[in-house]
Order: C-alpha cells, then structure tokens, then sequence
C-alpha cells in the first residue's frame, strides 16, 4: 500500500525500494504535465473578442436600437449585405469615427464595422491612427496576422491605391483592421478610410 508518509515528508530512507521508484516516476509525471500544460494556459483562458461600445454578441436589434437612441446617435440606412441586416449608424462620438455598421443574423448582432474617415487627414495621420489601434489590439490579443500590404497603380492609369491589414482570430471570433487609401495623382482628389471590423462566427 502507499505509504502518505514516504510522500508528504520525502522519507526516502524509511520506504520501501517499490515505493521510492513509484515516488520518482510520479514526480517526473507530475513535472512534464506542468511543462505540457504552462505553454498552453493563455490558451485554455482567453476571452472572446467582444464587440465595441460595451457591446455583446448576440445583443438583439431591438435592444440595440434603444441604446443608439439613448446615445443620440441615428440610423441612416438599414440594408441587406450578404445575407445580414446592416445598419450603417452616424453619431456615435469618437474621434476620427465617420460611421459604424451594425449586422444582424436572425435578429442577433453577428459583426461591428467602425470607419473611420475625417477631412484633411492625410496618409500620416491615418497610419498613425491605424499604429495606435493595432498597439492596442496587441496588447490584449498578441501579434495580430499580415493580411494584406501593397502599393499599386488602379486601372485607370493615374489613380495609387495603397491598402494595408491585420487579422486577429480567437475562439470563434476576429478582428480585422485595415486602411485603404486611392490618390489621384494629376489632382488632389482622393479618398482615405480605416476600417475595424469586429465579426463573430
């Protein structure tokens, strides 16, 4: 039988020789689960991503509809996107934030998109602004994915597009920020927006 003793106070010389090798391989055990498991702990804990504004997912479209009210903010267009309800919502106080699209399945919020666009910023001020929101992402999700990065000429010869992004995934939920910019080269006509898309799965 087990000697308690020989384990709680390591009486190594008052066991038998069966139950000091039983000891070892336990402890060894006991070791290499700790190392197997440690690693991993971030993993078997982390959080969702939850959309923005105190928002949860599955909120309904009735609830929040009440909240956008609450805040002021109003609904200027309510649509189909790929099978989802979205409403595209201007009010909603934040610097830089020219819109936000709300999507519903079945009644549910599914996905948050926040864009943002604001006259006579430039590319330095927009990747600024995408600098400090992937800081912030990273420091609660880790590095996010390279999704994107390129620089190219449109179609129509005298137009550059630049488009850059990132994707974090987590337990069934992601995270995708990305900044587009199409400048027009003959003139000073061009158009700049950052996106941070919130999406549950």
């Amino acid at each position: 039988m087990f000697n308690v003793g020989c384990w709680m106070f390591s009486k190594w010389r008052s066991c038998p020789p069966g139950i000091i090798v039983d000891l070892v391989m336990l402890k060894t055990l006991v070791r290499l689960i700790a190392v197997l498991l440690i690693p991993g702990a971030g993993l078997l804990h982390a959080e969702d991503i939850n959309p923005p504004f105190g928002l949860r997912w599955g909120e309904t479209s009735q609830r929040l509809e009440r909240l956008l009210v609450g805040a002021k903010a109003t609904i200027v267009d309510r649509r189909l996107i790929d099978g989802k309800e979205a409403w595209e919502v201007e009010g909603l106080l934040q610097t830089g934030l020219k819109r936000t699209i709300f999507y519903f399945h079945r009644g549910e919020l599914v996905e948050v998109e926040l864009q943002y666009q604001q006259e006579g910023w430039d590319d330095t001020r927009y990747t600024n602004l995408m600098g400090d929101v992937r800081k912030r992402l990273e420091q609660k999700y880790g590095e996010g994915q390279l999704i994107a990065r390129r620089t190219e000429q449109a179609p129509e010869g005298d137009v550059t597009e630049k488009l850059i992004g990132y994707k974090w995934n987590q337990n069934n939920t992601a995270i995708e920020l990305v900044y587009f910019a199409a400048v027009k080269a003959t003139s000073s006509e061009s158009y700049r927006t950052l996106s941070v898309h919130y999406k549950s799965f």
